[in-house]
């Protein structure tokens, strides 16, 4: 199997196994979850933020077409769902794309770089933060820091970030200034590869090392637990721009892989 296409795998089991997230989340945001073949969908509407409702995992057991793309959003519309993300891989697209996508109501995202790290020795950034796994005590703060730091307040997005330290396969890692939580970051173990997600800074602390710090924990930890991968991505920058975090990814060691650019359907 390919490098993009395990990575690809996991990456849809990981959005599967959000329909097995613990507490009040998955109910408040109308959660509803369906298999077809490889792909996934997440149904998800009463999210107000357009953030959970999702379907990956296109082209890997049959070709992309107009009714494999069919079918996933009569079932997201039947679900209530009136936005989407269609992850599919480039090469998965089929010559057609761009008649299927208008006929569908289907645009371009925003792009982002896929970037992998393969096992190897970590040396620990230097930082001024003391960064820690977190357990249910601290789950609250944990994610109440990202739903202000990414401006997005909805009950149903901070219950579901507040139920990762109790979901297994999943570690929450905190970075602290003294006894204040400043950053965050999350550890998904999905068949050998480690997803990064969650990453989010305080405002008054970025600029700091928080997140290298979190960064260089994370994937050794993931080594430490048997991965062989660990896997991310983050917003390709406008031409003549500079996206920060994308560049510290690649700084600590990280490699681009290929290039993402989500599907988005809107019920027209």
């Amino acid at each position: 199997m390919e490098l993009i296409e395990r990575i690809e795998r996991a990456e849809t089991e990981l959005i599967w196994s959000f329909g097995d997230i613990p507490g009040p989340g998955p109910s408040l945001l109308g959660l509803t979850r369906r298999r077809f073949g490889s792909v996934v969908a997440l149904a998800a509407p009463r999210d107000t933020l357009s953030f959970w409702s999702q379907a990956s995992g296109f082209g890997l057991d049959r070709p992309v077409t107009s009714a494999a793309i069919g079918e996933v959003l009569a079932y997201l519309k039947a679900a209530g769902c009136t936005t989407a993300s269609l992850s599919i891989a480039p090469s998965a697209l089929p010559p057609d794309w761009e008649a299927i996508a208008t006929s569908y109501g289907i645009t371009a995202g925003q792009t982002t770089v896929q970037v992998v790290h393969a096992a190897a020795p970590i040396v620990q950034a230097p930082s001024d933060f003391r960064i820690e796994p977190i357990g249910p005590r601290y789950a609250d703060v944990w994610a109440r820091l990202q739903v202000d730091a990414y401006e997005m307040h909805d009950d149903g997005f901070r219950a579901m970030l507040a139920a990762y330290t109790d979901w297994p396969g999943v570690t929450a890692y905190a970075a602290w200034d003294g006894d204040t939580m400043v950053a965050t970051g999350s550890l998904h173990v999905v068949d050998g590869v480690g997803r990064l997600r969650s990453g989010a800074t305080h405002p008054a602390h970025r600029g700091r090392g928080a997140q290298s710090a979190l960064l260089t924990r994370r994937v050794a930890d993931a080594f430490a637990q048997g991965c062989d991968l660990v896997t991310t991505g983050s917003y390709k920058p406008e031409p003549g721009r500079h996206n920060p975090s994308l560049a510290n990814l690649l700084r600590l060691g990280f490699e681009a892989l290929t290039e993402r650019t989500p599907q988005i359907w809107r019920l027209s």
